[in-house]
């Protein structure tokens, strides 16, 4: 089937700021997101707690002919959620319960409204305290009691680095993070949605029920007629990627939503899949020779799979060299390594309690194998110790936002640049050396990290002059460029939002972004939502 049909809604009063100089004065967070990008202004803040009052607010809204932006947590970096030349945002952090925990016979899933954090779902789910639940229909309240009493822990595996993020904005971003390279991102986790449209209509839609047949969906209109939303096969990359509307022939209407960046409508409920938490958890540490010994011990890695491994993460030389300095100045609680120059991988293992020494055997030995040091690693399987793994791989970017923010009070407009492209595991090796032969030629200072598991690094690169900065922008869009040619994304998890809308126009020929605005425009024609967003 591949018709949507709104459901019937009664709509309520939404709480509602107005007037710019109120909103400035007393709601400026609202201006601005983690990209630092910000409105000059803004007329409309609704505040809805429910899905009933956001559809009214969006329905008010386009009655109106003013532009939307619907917002969260506001954590994004590529300027989605900041309202530039925007009426007024639709902030859904205030719709911030988990409904229900039920089991539909394939397994548990968490139902949850958009403003719930991933800190609050995973620390629920760790409690277990899933009783009570305001959603929650009579066979998730037994499901809930069976979860309660399961001798196995359940959580929602998919690890975004910032934790506070909302699980509104994570799927509408297609988030991942390290345990990507076990669990791949939120599209993989996500079992059902209700979205308000940017006309105020509500529809509701499980995976598997909706496909786009025929090279199209059917939008049924309030009269009975239908309106097409042309859904047209792109190539896309043979990587993660978060490039706007995945289109193919017969795909689902929840993977039309998932990673759309709130172009298309606003989620106002999310059904996640989850899955059986491996009982043991641990990290492992260890700092090699040189960067090729670390490219040689992935590409090794990546041919194997009899080691229980969740997540493969890189530090280069220079990220190491910052941590260093921060232990130094005692400004970070980092371990006591007896190795600190030369670049690192971190592994994490996930499995049952009597398979934990096996497969630390089995990591030592392939280690072993391949001339790494045992001295220079750190391993850690204890909570305490696995929350301090966490802080070292947390203070890498936090040193390189620091490093950028002195480098920005000498020379106001700076800031870094920072890539997020993943390519195909057969081109790791010729990136990393695009990378490096660049930033040679140009001379420009950079720290490299990031998920090399998924063959996903961020190339940090820390300008020091505004010359430095022009070059800096065009080293990463001849690169990009590249990428893109050899089946990559520009894009693997952070999206594009404003600031990477050039990079869609280089991953993308002119006719797929008509394609994608083709999409837009039958949902949105009258373009009032999320005006100079995407695409």
């Amino acid at each position: 089937m591949n018709r949507i049909l709104p459901l019937p809604i009664s709509y309520e009063t939404c709480p509602a700021v107005i007037g710019a100089e109120k909103i400035a004065e007393e709601y400026a967070g609202f201006l601005a997101d983690e990209s630092r990008m910000r409105a000059n202004q803004l007329e409309r803040l609704y505040l809805p707690q429910s899905a009933e009052q956001a559809a009214f607010a969006i329905r008010e809204l386009h009655d109106m002919k003013k532009s939307c932006l619907v917002s969260g947590g506001r954590t994004g970096i590529t300027g989605a959620t900041s309202p530039i030349s925007t009426d007024a945002t639709v902030s859904l952090a205030k719709m911030n319960r988990i409904l229900a925990i039920g089991h539909d016979g394939e397994g548990y899933y968490a139902r949850v409204e958009p403003g719930v954090s991933l800190q609050e779902l995973m620390k629920r789910l760790r409690l277990r305290d899933v009783l009570d639940l305001p959603g929650a229909t009579e066979a998730e309240k037994e499901s809930a009691e069976a979860f309660r009493r399961e001798h196995s822990r359940f959580w929602f595996p998919v690890d975004p680095t910032e934790l506070t993020a909302h699980i509104g904005g994570a799927v509408a971003n297609n988030a991942s993070g390290a345990r990507s390279y076990r669990y791949g991102a939120m599209r993989n986790w996500v079992k059902a949605l209700k979205v308000v449209l940017p006309d105020g209509r509500l529809i509701a839609f499980r995976r598997g029920q909706i496909r786009a047949d025929s090279g199209c969906f059917l939008l049924i209109q309030p009269d009975g007629s239908e309106s097409t939303i042309p859904i047209e096969t792109l190539t896309l990359p043979r990587t993660k990627a978060t490039l706007g509307y995945p289109l193919r022939e017969g795909m689902d209407l929840v993977d039309l939503f998932v990673g759309s960046e709130g172009t298309l409508g606003a989620i106002v409920e999310i059904e996640l899949r989850l899955a059986k938490q491996p009982q043991t958890i641990a990290g492992v540490l260890t700092v090699l020779d040189h960067e090729e010994q670390a490219l040689e011990l992935v590409e090794q890695l990546r041919r194997r799979s009899d080691l229980p491994l969740n997540a493969v993460e890189y530090f280069d030389d220079a990220a190491m060299l910052l941590l260093q300095n921060l232990q130094i100045k005692n400004q970070a609680d980092l371990p006591p390594l007896v190795k600190w120059e030369g670049p690192a991988l971190y592994f994490e293992l996930g499995c049952e309690n009597d398979e934990l020494d096996d497969a630390l055997n089995a990591l030592e030995t392939f280690l072993d194998n391949h001339g790494v040091d045992p001295a220079a690693t750190w391993a850690e399987d204890n909570d305490t110790g696995l929350e301090r793994m966490k802080h070292f791989r947390h203070a890498v970017p936090e040193a390189v936002n620091a490093t950028i923010g002195r480098h920005a009070e000498r020379v106001p407009g700076l800031h870094k640049v920072g890539t997020d492209m993943a390519v195909p595991p057969t081109q790791l090796r010729q990136a990393m050396i695009m990378y490096r032969e660049g930033l040679r030629q140009t001379g420009l200072t950079s720290v490299v990290f990031g998920h090399i598991g998924d063959c996903h690094l961020h190339v940090n690169i820390l300008p020091e002059t505004l010359d430095e900065l022009a070059r800096a922008k065009d080293l990463y869009r001849s690169w990009a460029m590249e990428v893109a040619r050899n089946g990559g994304a520009v894009a693997a998890e952070h999206g594009i939002g404003r600031i990477k809308k050039s990079m869609l126009e280089i991953q993308y020929a002119p006719e797929s972004l008509a394609a994608l605005r083709r999409v837009r425009h039958a949902l949105d024609p009258k373009g009032l939502f999320a005006p100079g967003v995407l695409v």
